[in-house]
């Protein structure tokens, strides 16, 4: 049975949520699937055990979750040596203006490209969510403000998810049809 390695690192929890989820869609498939947070500790060797590495990350301020890019960098060599794939869980996947998220999407892929040392051929960008309820005072004013000039949700007292879980499950038909689909 094929494997994949799902590598993730969250700030609000988003991440997890679409990470399991890929790994579901994986076992339904017939593969078997891993699920690490990289806040915690992994061996190293893991890596060399799966058909697949994919990684997940959230943006916030054009930056990824720190554990995430101080692994990848660290583990470049032994990453691209397996097949391996990224989505990138942002609020902009879910913006409406397609010029707008267009934009938003290659500025997000660039920055990506300029923090890990890995490139990634397959990268999937999926809607995240707005979670008023994780933020502190001043970055919920500054999340509600962003929200509000995309012409989003600003209702503080509520969180809003934006994922499509088709998406989610399209993403994951495809990497396994690519990498761990039984030749």
């Amino acid at each position: 049975m094929k494997q994949a390695l799902i590598l993730y690192a969250t700030r609000e929890g988003q991440t997890k949520k679409v990470a399991l989820a890929l790994a579901q869609h994986f076992v339904d498939l017939g593969s078997a699937a891993t699920v690490h947070n990289l806040q915690d500790s992994i061996e190293t060797a893991d890596l060399q055990n799966a058909d697949l590495l994919l990684f997940g990350a959230s943006m916030h301020a054009g930056g990824l979750e720190r554990e995430l890019v101080d692994f990848i960098n660290d583990q470049a060599t032994s990453i691209t040596r397996r097949p391996h794939a990224f989505f990138l869980v942002l609020l902009s996947a879910a913006t409406a203006d397609q010029d707008l998220r267009e934009k938003s999407l290659s500025d997000a892929q660039n920055k990506v490209q300029q923090q890990l040392n890995v490139e990634f051929d397959d990268m999937e960008y999926i809607a995240g969510a707005l979670r008023y309820s994780k933020y502190s005072r001043p970055v919920r004013w500054v999340m509600r403000r962003i929200a509000q000039q995309h012409g989003e949700n600003t209702d503080t007292s509520r969180d809003y998810e934006y994922t499509d879980w088709a998406t989610v499950k399209t993403y994951a038909e495809r990497l396994h049809n690519a990498y761990l689909a039984a030749n």
